[in-house]
């Protein structure tokens, strides 16, 4: 392995290092969400910012492993009136899920970032989400990512119009010209959205249920097919 392939790397366990680091902070400032009550985390939450996922599938083991980080899934929060939504690449396509749900979904844990984006940035990067709802996701593209770890090349990429979780978030704020990170938006993982410097981990958001609400009542009954935070 030549001396670039080698500092790509160590780069990326450096990174992933850090974001371990960043994890086991943020676990110890638990963010009570309650579904429905716009109060606590819930009632800052802003359009625009950004959830980081830790999956319990294979696939998210192994993106996990892969990229030296406990993040697989990434997705952009979006208010509509009272009710809060994440903007997501899954393996149906692009879709916005309830984040109540998505709780109950992922059990190991959703971390909450914000950043200092102003409106006009976040508008943008949403409306841009927004044009990609339901198309597919990017299984290509994944690959080639995995290729990309493997054998540490970055090779230019023809747009298309299928999407990998982090990689529509990155290309949004790309297109809003707030860049989270330096990485090409088809080479970005979730934790290098992280190691952006761009965004400020302020938690891991926990459900808290309503006074007799059954716990049912949050579960996702389409885990969508395959997809990095499965």
């Amino acid at each position: 392995m030549g001396n670039s392939e080698g500092g790509v790397r160590q780069h990326r366990r450096e990174a992933g290092d850090q974001a371990r680091q960043s994890l086991a902070d943020s676990n110890q400032q638990a963010l009570p969400y309650t579904a429905g009550i716009n109060q606590g985390v819930r009632a800052s939450m802003r359009s625009g910012d950004v959830l980081l996922f830790r999956g319990s599938g294979l696939l998210s083991w192994l993106i996990r492993l892969a990229t030296h980080s406990r993040y697989s899934h990434a997705g952009l929060v979006f208010r509509y009136r009272e009710r809060v939504y994440c903007l997501e690449a899954v393996g149906k396509g692009v879709r916005l899920a309830p984040v109540s749900r998505l709780l109950d979904h992922y059990p190991d844990g959703i971390f909450y970032c914000g950043l200092a984006a102003l409106d006009p940035a976040r508008e943008t990067a949403l409306g841009f989400g927004f044009q990609q709802l339901s198309l597919p996701y990017d299984v290509l593209g994944l690959v080639r990512f995995a290729l990309a770890l493997i054998f540490a090349t970055r090779r230019p990429v023809k747009p298309d119009q299928r999407w990998f979780c982090s990689e529509l978030v990155a290309a949004a704020y790309r297109i809003a010209e707030f860049p989270l990170t330096d990485e090409l938006p088809c080479y970005a993982s979730p934790v290098d959205l992280i190691n952006g410097h761009k965004l400020e981990l302020r938690g891991r958001l926990t459900l808290r249920m309503c006074e007799g609400e059954p716990a049912s009542v949050h579960a996702l009954p389409d885990r969508s097919g395959p997809c990095p935070g499965s």
